[in-house]
């Protein structure tokens, strides 16, 4: 019932999306959020639009087998992949990644579709590898940026069939997993985000959990049981992540005030990030906690009204398969 609740909702967002046209520039340049704000909003909205349609039609096209679906989904990949050669800007990097998996999952989704090319599944690969990719390893930053990179990463190199690349972004998330998790579950690089950390902390969160999926779905390695030699555990920082959520953001030891969604909604987070850990750790308190607000479909960016990032969209679909 849950599952089907989530896939007539997924039909009524695909459908909506199947009049969008490619929104895709020659030179894609995103500034820094910080410094921007408007020029950074506008210029992701180019991809928020696009990156959401193929994903929920690629998704859509998975329920039904219907070729519309897939064949709007390969509209608007072929679409970037034709027409934009050059990522610029500060936020370039990071948004590329979050904005970019949603047309890598797309992309996964209608990989055997008959009527997408073997040349136009080559053009997208040379494109994220030669436009994107680039941007995504020399990131300096080993917060959430360097999160995103790595699920980017492997769930670009996971399109290709490229088992070594894979496997060096697997061992690199290993490294992230251990060096940026405290025992306690914190992440202390986005602690120091003012009132914005406990949004970080689930920013970062997101990608690390869909990157870890993808490599158990992959190779067969799980790593949601994993302590790292430090301490780290991925199931630690969920818990003390749910905590402040679940009521307790008064609680916060950091900066007061954190920006949290209030009231929460089936679009809005840390739900999706729970409702998808529900589904692997089986946590009846992470139950408890979603099943009032589903059907959950993902993080929605309230400026554009768009999904913010592409780990966890319509979670409950994404583990249909097991």
């Amino acid at each position: 019932m849950i599952s089907q609740t989530a896939q007539n909702q997924l039909l009524h967002v695909a459908n909506e999306g199947m009049s969008v046209s490619c929104h895709a520039v020659p030179s894609w340049h995103i500034p820094g959020f910080y410094f921007d704000t408007t020029g950074h909003q506008t210029a992701k909205r180019l991809m928020e639009a696009d990156a959401q349609s193929a994903c929920t039609a690629a998704l859509a096209y998975r329920f039904t087998g219907e070729a519309i679906y897939a064949d709007k989904a390969a509209e608007l990949i072929d679409g970037w992949a034709t027409v934009n050669k050059e990522l610029a800007g500060d936020d370039g990097p990071l948004v590329s990644a979050y904005l970019g998996t949603g047309l890598l999952q797309a992309a996964e989704l209608i990989k055997h579709y008959p009527g997408w090319p073997k040349e136009n599944k080559d053009q997208f690969i040379s494109w994220m590898s030669e436009v994107f990719l680039p941007a995504w390893v020399t990131i300096p930053l080993r917060n959430n940026w360097w999160s995103w990179s790595l699920y980017a990463r492997l769930s670009l190199f996971r399109f290709m069939d490229d088992q070594a690349r894979f496997a060096e972004a697997a061992a690199h998330l290993k490294e992230h997993i251990d060096n940026s998790l405290a025992p306690s579950g914190l992440i202390p690089e986005e602690t120091m985000r003012g009132s914005n950390s406990i949004w970080y902390h689930y920013f970062s969160l997101a990608p690390i959990t869909a990157a870890m999926k993808l490599i158990h779905d992959t190779t067969g390695e799980n790593l949601f049981h994993r302590t790292s030699p430090g301490g780290a555990n991925i199931k630690t920082a969920l818990d003390t992540l749910f905590y402040y959520a679940d009521g307790h953001i008064e609680e916060w030891p950091y900066d007061k005030d954190q920006k949290f969604p209030k009231p929460l909604a089936s679009d809005s987070w840390p739900l999706d990030l729970f409702e998808a850990m529900s589904k692997v750790y089986k946590e009846p308190e992470y139950e408890r906690f979603v099943a009032p607000y589903r059907p959950i479909t993902g993080n929605k960016n309230l400026n554009s009204g768009y999904y913010q990032s592409y780990a966890w969209i319509f979670p409950v679909l994404q583990f249909m398969d097991e």
